[in-house]
């Protein structure tokens, strides 16, 4: 195969994953979901992401216990990326930037 053919197959298939998949293995037949989702993955046009429930639960209850500390009062230092908050008796006294910053 030459280069020129190799660029002919890229750019034919570039934005359409179930053509190939449909003409390189005929075999596999795709379900319509199957397709739907190879052309979400493929598009550049869709932000997307996937919610991992345990990720999601713990950022909550992270949080939770951050207004908890609040409400009852406490001394406590919140790390962060961002840089670092000093509480005392539930009030913010101190913020800290990091050099870095957000990324």
């Amino acid at each position: 195969m030459t280069d020129e053919d190799k660029l002919n197959l890229m750019q034919k298939y570039r934005n359409n994953p179930v053509a190939f998949i449909e003409d390189t293995c005929p075999n596999i037949k795709l379900y319509p979901y199957q397709k739907t989702f190879l052309n979400t993955i493929m598009s550049k046009q869709n932000d997307f992401y996937y919610i991992n429930p345990y990720t999601a639960h713990k950022r909550w209850l992270a949080n939770f216990r951050l207004e908890l500390m609040k409400l009852m009062g406490m001394d406590f230092t919140v790390l962060s990326p961002s840089g670092r908050d000093d509480y005392e008796k539930g009030v913010l006294v101190k913020e800290v930037k990091s050099e870095k910053g957000d990324k």
